[in-house]
């Protein structure tokens, strides 16, 4: 909303700065909530393996998990290019503060633990 105490050219920054903020609160989001499932489905995929399901069951996991992988690595490049494009070029955004973990490879026969 603009401040008629200030200028246009004023208002039309602010307009901007919350743009910006608002897209970058959004993509955070997302990826953090991609990092959670990532995690929790990684959970799940090593209680069946523990519990030695079928290799086609935990495959499907594993093939979801590293699909949703995929999209976490795209929400993070979103994050860098939208930080980038702010103007936050060196905002030591570390790589491990939204670490995302390796891909899983497929199970090829049951495994006894």
């Amino acid at each position: 909303m603009s401040n008629p105490k200030n200028s246009p050219f004023d208002n039309l920054q602010n307009e901007i700065a919350k743009e910006k903020f608002s897209a970058l609160r959004r993509i955070t989001e997302n990826l953090s909530g991609c990092l959670r499932e990532l995690e929790a489905m990684s959970v799940r995929i090593d209680k069946a393996i523990q519990d030695n399901l079928a290799p086609q069951e935990i495959n499907k996991r594993i093939e979801a998990f590293n699909s949703l992988r995929e999209d976490a690595e795209e929400w993070r490049y979103y994050l860098i290019a939208t930080r980038e494009a702010s103007g936050l070029f060196h905002s030591n955004l570390k790589a491990d503060i939204y670490r995302i973990p390796p891909r899983r490879k497929p199970v090829t026969k049951s495994v006894h633990k």
